[in-house]
Formats: C-alpha cells, sequence, structure tokens
C-alpha cells in the first residue's frame, strides 16, 4: 500500500493541490528507500516506516539539493533512528552444521 497523498500534503502543511506528481515521486523514492534500507516491504501500516517516509518526503520536497549550508546531514534526523529496528541484519555468518 502506498503513501497517502493526503497524509503527504498534510505533513507537509500544503492547503492546496500543487505538485501532486512531485509530491508522489518522491513518496515512492521514500518508499523504495526504506526497503532498500530496511530489506522489508514497504508497509504504510507500520508507523515507523510511514514517519521516516514523510522525513524523507518533507526533507526531499523543502531541499531539493542533497546537501545545503543549513543542513549539511543528506537524511533528515531522525530517519535512521526510526528505521533500525526494522533493519534486517546481514552479517555473513553462517553456522556450523549441528553435530549429531
Amino acid at each position: 500500500m502506498p503513501l497517502s497523498l493526503a497524509l503527504v500534503r498534510a505533513h507537509l502543511n500544503l492547503d492546496d493541490d500543487r505538485d501532486p506528481e512531485l509530491l508522489t515521486h518522491h513518496a515512492n523514492v521514500a518508499q523504495v528507500w526504506i526497503q532498500a534500507y530496511t530489506g522489508l516491504p514497504f508497509d504504510a501500516d507500520n508507523p515507523l516506516m510511514v514517519q521516516a517516509a514523510l522525513l524523507l518526503v518533507a526533507h526531499q520536497y523543502e531541499a531539493r539539493e542533497a546537501v545545503t549550508f543549513a543542513n549539511p546531514h543528506q537524511l533528515p534526523f531522525g530517519v535512521h533512528a526510526l528505521l533500525s529496528p526494522l533493519k534486517q541484519r546481514v552479517t555473513g555468518h553462517v553456522p556450523e552444521p549441528e553435530a549429531d
């Protein structure tokens, strides 16, 4: 289930219907980024994923450069903290089979 455009508009405090294609694009990018980061499918019922997506959309919409003088961080504060509990850990460790 994709991120709701109405929720994105509410998060951005937009009272009009401007930029629907751009907002939808940013929401799609945020969802794909979250999937890649966590290793899980985006779930619009997961509040951590939704909040992280909204932070990403707001950052992409308001600061359309990767890094600005006002914000030297590429990701808005809190995205990693919200998604870290959901992230699938990949270590490369393969356990030895147990002896019978």
